[in-house]
């Protein structure tokens, strides 16, 4: 099913037990060991449909099956809220599942918090708290990162789950305003990403990274650790190094 084209990672199973046993440095200090995977079309875009809309039909079912694999090796996962506004999202048992909100606009009733509330974390600046608090599930636990709606503090974010939750490798699922917040920050340490054989085009289609980009020439640079394929469709896996400015 799968073929091994790169492999420089320390533990390369056979190609088909990809992503199964992933193993990562141990998260020193006060910031878990943070780690994204994404699935995106040859030019870049994270949706067939419009903004909004769920990821489905973009990946192939080796795709949802690595994605699983990756979830099944983490502690923790991050998303956006705007992720569970497109649709249910699902994750194993044991995994913490935390969103980023910054209007407070949540659909309380997405399996995200149904299938284990007390798995459930939502992080917020202060101007979205009165609108989370009368409608916060039982067992969903909230905490504030920021004062204003634009202010979301993903640092703190990382702090928090490291200290209070004991996290200590945290999977970043987009979209792409919250990738682009923990890129920027310098967070990321790991990049997976799927590459579909698919063209999207148009320029309201998401990307990776949504929001503010590197300043002036800026650009983080990523080093490839392996590459695999299924068919027509790529599988990499990247370093994360640190922002470049080419001036």
């Amino acid at each position: 099913m799968l073929e091994r084209l790169v492999d420089i990672t320390d533990n390369a199973l056979a190609p088909d037990n990809l992503y199964e046993d992933l193993s990562f440095p141990d998260a020193g200090g006060d910031i878990p060991y943070i780690y994204a995977n994404m699935v995106c079309t040859i030019d870049g875009k994270t949706l067939l449909g419009p903004r909004g809309s769920s990821a489905k039909g973009l990946g192939s079912n080796v795709d949802q099956l690595l994605m699983r694999r990756i979830q099944n090796c983490s502690e923790a996962a991050i998303v956006g809220a705007s992720t569970l506004r497109a649709g249910h999202v699902i994750y194993p048992p044991h995994l913490i599942r935390a969103v980023v909100t910054r209007s407070g606009e949540i659909p309380w009733n997405n399996r995200f918090f149904t299938d284990r509330p007390e798995k459930a974390i939502v992080f917020a600046p202060m101007s979205a708290m009165e609108e989370i608090f009368p409608f916060l599930p039982k067992g969903v636990r909230m905490s504030q990162v920021g004062e204003e709606d634009m202010d979301v503090d993903v640092e703190m974010i990382a702090r928090i789950l490291r200290a209070q939750f004991n996290i200590r490798r945290l999977l970043l699922e987009g979209g792409a305003i919250l990738n682009g917040h923990f890129f920027r920050a310098g967070l990321v340490r790991e990049f997976f990403l799927t590459l579909a054989p698919k063209l999207k085009g148009g320029g309201e289609s998401p990307g990776l990274m949504d929001g503010k980009g590197f300043e002036r020439n800026g650009f983080m640079e990523l080093t490839l650790l392996s590459l695999y394929r299924a068919g027509s469709e790529l599988y990499a896996r990247y370093s994360v190094g640190s922002v470049k400015n080419d001036d």
